[in-house]
């Protein structure tokens, strides 16, 4: 099973974003100029709170999935995952130490920490591999999950099918969305 950024669910975060903002603009406007705006200025703001929610949602969802390219597969042989500007690699399911689900600045992150280098092969010949992270003394590769599709319920499901029950992944299974 694959698991990529979606461009519709970027979009719907950009359009939520953005019509919370053109909600709030009005009443700041209120705030400041006290008198009502004649009704004309009224449907001429919400005609342009829709078009701009509209292109900055279309704007944020195609940079957004045009710009990560962070993306893992999870398959009998293994985990597999890649970073933006890296080469695809693979962690065998005996190698996994730990795996968890962690947040950087309000950003979803998968974290895989494998036993050894023994158990972690690239896929492409003399390429990158994804960003490397030491956390308590131990290498740890990590994947941005935001906006991914299937979502991380079906992600943390699916990890649960390939550990082993007593996996600290599936013990602090904490919220998924």
């Amino acid at each position: 099973m694959t698991f990529r950024p979606g461009f519709w669910r970027a979009f719907g975060f950009g359009l939520a974003i953005s019509t919370a903002l053109w909600a709030v603009f009005p009443l700041i406007m209120l705030a400041v100029a006290p008198p009502p705006p004649p009704a004309r200025n009224l449907l001429m703001l919400g005609g342009n709170a829709v078009v701009y929610s509209c292109t900055y949602a279309a704007c944020f969802a195609f940079f957004r999935w045009r710009w990560c390219r962070d993306w893992l597969r999870i398959s009998s042989a293994g985990l597999e995952l890649a970073s933006r500007g890296s080469s695809p690699m693979i962690v065998r399911w005996p190698a996994v130490e730990s795996v968890r689900f962690t947040r950087r600045w309000g950003t979803p992150l998968l974290e895989v920490t494998p036993t050894g280098p023994h158990g972690v092969a690239v896929l492409t010949a003399g390429a990158s591999m994804p960003p490397i992270r030491t956390r308590d003394g131990r290498d740890t590769f990590e994947v941005e999950i935001w906006l991914t599709r299937p979502g991380r319920a079906v992600l943390r499901s699916a990890l649960a099918d390939h550990l082993p029950s007593e996996h600290p992944v599936l013990a602090a299974a904490g919220p998924t969305r």
